[in-house]
């Protein structure tokens, strides 16, 4: 039987009726559930609300990596604020899902799309979306959880639970832990300016997806450094621990958890992969996708990862490219990529003229 087809987030596409035709016309059957494609962005939802909040003021600017031009405005509480004072949100992530949701039935209502898929409500989780703001970890966290939760807490009662998937992605949490273990090997100035622990990270996410209801299905995307630095690679390590923590702190299903995969992993690092605990009815989605090496690239990987693992689900390292970038007229600007990722054949990623092919690439790879 083939693998299920599964997509982080974002798709060069829009408006998301789109994203939700060209994906049930490409994958069909084998996409469980369907992203909007990050319409209205990624962080930028919850970064671009800190300018406004009345506690916080800007500060100096991060970079993502040392050869990052531009970096990521700092927020700090205004003197007389405490975190007491501070609420964040509300980002608009809510908003937004709700606007595709109608998108979404749309195209079923058509008959473009499998009976049974589900609209995939994907946001960044606590410590992604708000690491750029100066405040202790074990003041942020909670306060950054809440504001997610009534993200989500806007979408359960419009959106029902047999339609419904919500996704944290779990970017900056892993990526830190990545950090705080080899400090050495990654030119990435922005981990200097905040800090947190695996099992803070582990519990506030939990704060967050133990509130959902069990019917509504609920998954993880992990991410890693290298996607933003390749220089101090990829340590299946500490995605694996990542995972193990959040499982371990869930009193409700999980559906399902994403961890990148890149090219240069040998046997060994797969074999990192059998210490996983996940729930029996976890689903394990690898991203061993990658436009660099293709078919036969996807084919290796698998065949290293499934003599310690079982690989349930195929897909792309990370996502397939900002929706923004498909039309001149979208309201949010697209994502400003570093200049190794448009040069990078590894880190290449589809385009509103590719997308077909790359969607086609994605079903062969499940067919392996």
């Amino acid at each position: 039987m083939a693998r299920d087809v599964y997509f982080t987030g974002s798709i060069p596409l829009s408006p998301a009726a789109e994203v939700f035709q060209a994906v049930g016309e490409h994958v069909g059957a084998f996409a469980p559930r369907i992203p909007d494609g990050e319409q209205g962005g990624w962080i930028q939802v919850a970064r671009r609300t800190l300018a406004n909040n009345p506690a916080l003021e800007e500060g100096h600017r991060i970079k993502r990596s040392g050869d990052d031009a531009v970096g990521v405005p700092t927020y700090h509480l205004k003197p007389g604020f405490t975190a007491k004072d501070l609420t964040l949100g509300p980002y608009g992530y809510g908003k937004n899902a709700l606007d595709s949701y109608e998108q979404f039935k749309r195209i079923r209502v058509a008959h473009r799309l499998p009976e049974g898929t589900r609209f995939q409500f994907t946001m960044p989780g606590p410590g992604t979306s708000t690491y750029n703001v100066g405040i202790p970890a074990e003041q942020l966290l909670p306060i950054s959880a809440a504001a997610l939760w009534r993200e989500i807490e806007e979408v359960l009662p419009l959106i029902p639970a047999e339609d419904l998937c919500c996704q944290l992605d779990i970017g900056m949490e892993a990526e830190h832990e990545e950090y705080r273990r080899r400090p050495e090997v990654f030119d990435t100035p922005n981990h200097e300016f905040f800090d947190w622990t695996t099992e803070q990270i582990a519990d506030s996410i939990a704060f967050v997806v133990n509130r959902i209801p069990p019917d509504v299905e609920v998954g993880f995307h992990i991410c890693s450094i290298w996607h933003h630095f390749q220089g101090g690679g990829q340590d299946n390590h500490v995605l694996v621990d990542t995972a193990n923590a959040l499982a371990k702190r869930l009193t409700r299903p999980l559906g399902y958890v994403h961890i990148p995969v890149i090219p240069e992993h040998e046997e060994e690092d797969y074999a990192v992969f059998s210490n996983l605990r996940l729930p029996t009815e976890t689903k394990l989605y690898l991203g061993v996708i990658n436009l660099a090496d293709g078919v036969e690239g996807a084919k290796r990987r698998l065949e290293m990862a499934e003599r310690h693992v079982n690989v349930d689900g195929v897909a792309f390292f990370c996502g397939l490219g900002g929706a923004a970038q498909a039309r001149s007229t979208a309201p949010f600007a697209p994502p400003v990529y570093p200049p190794e990722q448009l040069t990078n054949p590894q880190l290449k990623r589809a385009t509103p003229d590719t997308i077909g092919a790359v969607l086609d690439l994605h079903q062969e790879i499940a067919e392996l």
